[in-house]
């Protein structure tokens, strides 16, 4: 008789994608990113792909539960808004 609980067939991968990290962490990319960035979350560089070791993962997940803070304050971006060039300052045609 088989086991009625089914493991995910590529639960024993050693590195996951970015794309995997931030559906395991239920959120976005580019905050997976920024925290990479920041270096909280360890990732190596394969080509021009990232990936993230599993148990990378699953201590920055440990830091999250035994750190007060929250994860949108380590993960948040300051908007930065950079001044566009050519583009006139009135609408219309001249």
């Amino acid at each position: 008789m088989k086991d009625p609980v089914r493991q995910d067939p590529d639960s024993s991968r050693l590195l996951i994608t970015i794309e995997e990290a931030a559906r395991r962490l239920s959120i976005g990319r580019s905050h997976v990113y920024e925290v990479m960035r920041r270096g909280l979350l360890r990732s190596v560089r394969i080509g021009r792909s990232h990936r993230i070791l599993e148990r990378d993962l699953e201590a920055f997940i440990g830091q999250l539960l035994d750190s007060p803070e929250d994860l949108d304050d380590t993960v948040s971006i300051p908007l930065r808004r950079a001044p566009v060039k050519g583009l006139p300052l009135r609408s219309g045609r001249r």
